[in-house]
C-alpha cells in the first residue's frame, strides 16, 4: 500500500513546493517590503476587520456583527460587510509576531498558494496529467485578474481555491456513498458543510461563485448515480450543516435583520471584461475598471477545439475511481455562462449593441453582484479543466521533450499574463505616536478625522484616502466616523455627504456656515463625546498648501472654549476638545532669543493662525503667509503673565502699496501702523500688561485697509487678494 501511495504523495509535495514558490514570486514585493509598503487601497479595512473581531471578542458587551466604531453614532449591522473572517485565525497567529500588515501579507501568500495547489489537486482528480494539472494551477495563480485581488488586499475575493475544493469534497462524498462507506460519508457531509460556512465567511458572493461549478457538477453526478436519493439527502445535509454554522458562527442572523436602503446601482456602470481582455491583459491590470484576463485559456479553448479529433477521450462511468469524472465537453459548457456574464451589461459588435446575461444576474441579486468581471476565475477553472482533460488524452512518444515544453509553456503563460508587471505599492500608514497616546488614555470617546469621509462598496465620498484613516482605529482603539462598510444602508452615512453642516464642511462637501457649525460642534463634543479632532494636512484635497486648510485651522483656533491644539507630528495637527478630562495646555509660542516667537509659514504655525491667512509659501528662502483671504487676519496665542508690558514685533511687508493697518489685542485697539512695501521690516507694538491679563486666549487682529490680487493688476494669474506678507511675530516680555 505504501509503495502505491508514495509516488502520488511525491507529486503532491512537488506541486505544493512549486505553487509556494510561484506565490512567493507573485507577491514578493509585499513580502520583501513588508513594513515599508502595502498592497492597494483596501488594506486598511481588512486590517481593521481583524483588529475589530479580536477587540469585540475580548470585550463582553461588544458584538462582532454590530459596531459603532465607524460611522459613529450609527450602530451598523455588519451582516453584509466583507469581514473575510475565514482568515481571522491565521491573523491571530501571525499578528503578534509580524504586526497586522505582516500578518495580512502572510494571508495573501497562503491564499495565493492554495489557489494554485487546490486547483492542481482538482485537475489531477479529473485524471488530467501532471503536466496539464500544474499548468492549470499556474493559470489560476498567474491570472492578472486574480493578482488584482492580491495587490488590492481583497482578502475576501482572492479565495478561489473554494471552487475546486468544493468540487473535490463533493467528489469524495459521491464516492463514499457509491461505495456505501456510511461513516466516511457522514464525515464528508460535515466537512463540506464546514466548507459552505467557509464560503459564507469569506465573502457572501462566494456561494454564488461556487454554485456556477458545483451545481452543474452535482446535477451531473445525480443524473449518473443509481443512489440519487442518498445523494439528495447528502446534499441537504451539507447545506443544513453549512446554514447551521452560518447561523451560530456566522453572519446569517444579522443578514436577516439587515434593514435600510442600499445605494442604487446602474447596470451599465458596472465594468465588464472587453473581448480583447480575453486576448491580451491591460498594461495596468491592477485597476478595478480595466479588468483583463489574458489569452491563455481563451485561445487554448480554440486550439483544443481545432484539434478535437486528436484530443478525443472515451470514458467509462462506473462506481470505481473514474465515476465522478465529467467529460471535457461538460466543462466547456460550464465555462460558457461565467464567460458571457463577465462581458458586462452589453457588447457592441459591428455597430450593434447586444444585451448580455449579466443584466439578468444584476436584477436577480438586486444590483449587489456589482462587478461582472469577478466571475472570470470561474471561467478559468472550467476552461483549464476542459483543456486539461482534452490534452491529457493526447499520447505522444516524445515525452523526453516535456521538460522543455513545460518551460516554454510557462514562459508563454508568464508573458501572456504580464507576470513581469508588478502592481505599484502604497507607503505604509505613518506611525503617529499621538494615536498611541490616545490608546493609553482611560477614557471612552470619539476621534474625528479631517478630512471627514465615509464609504461603502457602492459609493466613496470625495477623497477616498480619508476613508483609509479607519486604519488608525487599530492603534487608538476608539470610536470614529471615518471608515468603510461594504454594504451599509443610505440612512447610515448619506447625511455626511451634504446634509451635515459640520462633517460635510470637514469633508469639504459644503462651505463653512459658522452659525450652524458652532452649535453642532459644541453638541457633538459633549454628547458623543469627541476627545480629539485630527487634521491631516497631507491628504489630496486638503493638502498643506490648500486654502481650505487655513480656514479649518483659523476656525478651530478661534474657538478656544471648544478646542485647543495639542500635538503636531509629521503632517497631522491634533486638537483636544473641551470635553477631554485632561484639559488644554497653554498655547504659548516657543521662546527663541528671549522672545515668544510665532514663525508664520513655519510647520508649527497651525497652532496659532486664525482666519484671514492664505496658504504658507516660501519667498526668497523664507517661510511666510500672505493675509488678505478676509478683510482682516487673526493670530491666537497664550503668553505667560508678567508684571510689565509685552512688545510685539511684527515682521511683515505690504503688497503693491503701503497698507494702513489697525492692530487689535482682543477688543482693544493697539494703534494704526503703516506697513511698507519696501521690504520685510519689524513694526513694534506695545501690549499693555492690563490688557494681556493672565495671558490666556489672546487674539491679535490685523485690520488692513487694502487687499488686491496680482491677477487684477495684470501681474500674473494669482487671483488671491494679498494684503500683508508676514514672516514672524515676536512677543518680548519687558522683564525676564
Amino acid at each position: 500500500m505504501f509503495t502505491q501511495v508514495r509516488p502520488q504523495t511525491r507529486q503532491y509535495l512537488l506541486a505544493l513546493c512549486l505553487f509556494t514558490l510561484s506565490a512567493t514570486l507573485i507577491i514578493y514585493p509585499l513580502l520583501f517590503f513588508s513594513g515599508q509598503k502595502t498592497a492597494g487601497y483596501d488594506v486598511f479595512t481588512y486590517n481593521w476587520n481583524y483588529w475589530w473581531m479580536r477587540h469585540a471578542l475580548s470585550i463582553p458587551h461588544l458584538n462582532i456583527y454590530l459596531t459603532d466604531f465607524v460611522f459613529y453614532p450609527i450602530m451598523n449591522n455588519l451582516g453584509y460587510h466583507a469581514l473575510s473572517a475565514v482568515w481571522f485565525p491565521i491573523w491571530l497567529i501571525f499578528e503578534p509576531i509580524f504586526g497586522t500588515l505582516g500578518a495580512v501579507n502572510i494571508i495573501l501568500w497562503i491564499g495565493c498558494t492554495l489557489n494554485g495547489f487546490v486547483t492542481f489537486a482538482w485537475l489531477r482528480s479529473e485524471k488530467i496529467t501532471l503536466f496539464w494539472a500544474l499548468i492549470g494551477g499556474l493559470v489560476i495563480q498567474f491570472s492578472p485578474l486574480i493578482r488584482y485581488f492580491y495587490y488590492n488586499t481583497h482578502l475576501n475575493l482572492m479565495n478561489w481555491f473554494w471552487l475546486p475544493l468544493h468540487l473535490l469534497m463533493w467528489r469524495w462524498l459521491v464516492e463514499a456513498i457509491e461505495y456505501r462507506q456510511i461513516g466516511r460519508a457522514i464525515f464528508l457531509i460535515g466537512l463540506q458543510g464546514v466548507g459552505i460556512w467557509g464560503l459564507g465567511v469569506s465573502d457572501l458572493q462566494f456561494p454564488i461563485f461556487t454554485a456556477f461549478v458545483l451545481v452543474p457538477y452535482g446535477l451531473l453526478t445525480l443524473w449518473r448515480s443509481e443512489k440519487r436519493l442518498w445523494l439528495v439527502i447528502a446534499g441537504v445535509g451539507v447545506v443544513s450543516v453549512g446554514l447551521a454554522l452560518l447561523w451560530f458562527l456566522g453572519p446569517l442572523p444579522y443578514m436577516l435583520q439587515f434593514r435600510g436602503t442600499l445605494p442604487e446601482q446602474v447596470v451599465t456602470d458596472r465594468p465588464g471584461i472587453p473581448l480583447w481582455g480575453y486576448i491580451h491583459p491591460d498594461a495596468v491590470w491592477w485597476y478595478w475598471n480595466v479588468p483583463t484576463v489574458g489569452g491563455f485559456a481563451f485561445i487554448g479553448i480554440f486550439i483544443t477545439l481545432i484539434f478535437a479529433r486528436h484530443t478525443s477521450q472515451k470514458r467509462r462511468y462506473t462506481r470505481h475511481s473514474d465515476y465522478p469524472n465529467a467529460g471535457k465537453w461538460f466543462w466547456l459548457w460550464v465555462a460558457i455562462p461565467p464567460f458571457l456574464i463577465t462581458l458586462g451589461a452589453d457588447i457592441t459588435l459591428f455597430g450593434t449593441t447586444i444585451p448580455m446575461p449579466y443584466r439578468l444576474v444584476f436584477d436577480i441579486t438586486n444590483g449587489q453582484l456589482r462587478m461582472p468581471w469577478r466571475l472570470a476565475p470561474i471561467f478559468l477553472i472550467a476552461a483549464m479543466t476542459f483543456i486539461g482533460i482534452a490534452w491529457s488524452a493526447y499520447h505522444t512518444r516524445h515525452r523526453r521533450y516535456y521538460p522543455a515544453l513545460a518551460v516554454m509553456v510557462i514562459l508563454i503563460l508568464a508573458f501572456d499574463t504580464r507576470l513581469f508587471a508588478t502592481a505599484p505599492l502604497d507607503d505604509v500608514f505613518y506611525p503617529y505616536q499621538f494615536y498611541e497616546t490616545m490608546r493609553h488614555e482611560p477614557y471612552e470617546y470619539v476621534v474625528v478625522e479631517v478630512p471627514m469621509s465615509v464609504g461603502t462598496g457602492e459609493v466613496l465620498f470625495d477623497d477616498a484616502r480619508a476613508i483609509q484613516l479607519q486604519f488608525y482605529g487599530i492603534i487608538h482603539e476608539k470610536r470614529m466616523i471615518n471608515g468603510f462598510i461594504s454594504r451599509a444602508p443610505l440612512e447610515s452615512f448619506y447625511r455626511y455627504n451634504v446634509d451635515d453642516p459640520l462633517f460635510s464642511w470637514l469633508g469639504q462637501r459644503r462651505a463653512l456656515m459658522p452659525d450652524l457649525v458652532v452649535p453642532q460642534l459644541r453638541r457633538v463634543i459633549f454628547e458623543y463625546p469627541v476627545g480629539y479632532i485630527v487634521v491631516h494636512q497631507d491628504l489630496i484635497d486638503i493638502g498643506r498648501y490648500h486654502p481650505t486648510l487655513q480656514e479649518i485651522f483659523g476656525f478651530f483656533n478661534s474657538h478656544p472654549d471648544l478646542l485647543c491644539p495639542v500635538f503636531l507630528e509629521h503632517d497631522a495637527v491634533v486638537y483636544r476638545t473641551a470635553w477631554h478630562p485632561d484639559g488644554c495646555p497653554p498655547r504659548i509660542p516657543p521662546l527663541i532669543d528671549g522672545a515668544y516667537t510665532v514663525d508664520i509659514g513655519g510647520v508649527s504655525d497651525p497652532f496659532f493662525i486664525g482666519m484671514g491667512f492664505h496658504n504658507p509659501e516660501m519667498v526668497a528662502g523664507i517661510s511666510v503667509r500672505w493675509t488678505g483671504a478676509l478683510s482682516e487676519a487673526k493670530v491666537h496665542v497664550d503668553l505667560p503673565p508678567i508684571r510689565g508690558d509685552y512688545t510685539m514685533d511684527l515682521v511683515a511687508q505690504s503688497f503693491y502699496q503701503d497698507n494702513n493697518t489697525k492692530i487689535w489685542l482682543n477688543d482693544h485697539l493697539l494703534g494704526e501702523y503703516v506697513i511698507s512695501t519696501t521690504s520685510l521690516s519689524a513694526t513694534s507694538v506695545t501690549l499693555p500688561a492690563e490688557w494681556v491679563g493672565d495671558g490666556q486666549h489672546l487674539t491679535i487682529t490685523f485690520d488692513y485697509d487694502s487687499a488686491i490680487s496680482p491677477a487684477d493688476l495684470g501681474m500674473n494669474a494669482d487671483i488671491r487678494p494679498l494684503a500683508l506678507m508676514i514672516d514672524r511675530i515676536r512677543f518680548m516680555p519687558s522683564e525676564p
